[in-house]
């Protein structure tokens, strides 16, 4: 199997290209994180109530959102999330620099295993949830860091 269409420089490229694009959705995730948790601990419980002539105001914390995605939209953080796929992808299908026949026999030994370990994983959220709604990108960036982390280290034991 020998699928290796870019340089080794490529290999770079795909990795800065995957941090700069995968930053801002990653940044979202965990604000979305951060302002579910205040939701959480901003229950009527802990609404501070004021008398003030015999009138009651409750003061509820600020609990604006700032969120990556306002400021881009959703359709370019779509797009944000696209380009990280792709250099997951230029990543992957770069040439090491030591280039043989060991190598592409680590590669494809890995794309083996992380595909089955990739289907046992889907098949056992679908055994629980048969109905899992979740967006095709998270399960594309799952399947290529899994490949990628098991190639390291088959590669570190070579």
């Amino acid at each position: 199997m020998n699928i290796q269409i870019l340089p080794n420089w490529c290999k770079k490229l795909g990795i800065i290209i995957f941090i700069a694009f995968a930053l801002p959705s990653a940044m979202d995730g965990v604000m979305d994180g951060i302002n579910d948790g205040a939701r959480v601990y901003s229950s009527p419980k802990a609404q501070v109530e004021v008398s003030l002539d015999n009138q009651l105001e409750k003061i509820q914390p600020n609990l604006k959102t700032h969120k990556i995605s306002n400021y881009f939209g959703s359709e370019l953080m779509h797009l944000f999330n696209i380009l990280s796929i792709i250099g997951l992808i230029i990543y992957m299908i770069s040439k090491e620099k030591i280039e043989d026949d060991y190598i592409n026999k680590l590669r494809a030994d890995s794309f083996q295993i992380s595909i089955l370990i990739f289907l046992l994983f889907s098949l056992t959220i679908y055994s629980f949830k048969g109905n899992l709604n979740m967006p095709l990108d998270y399960f594309l960036c799952f399947y290529i860091i899994l490949f990628l982390f098991i190639f390291s280290i088959k590669k570190r034991l070579y």
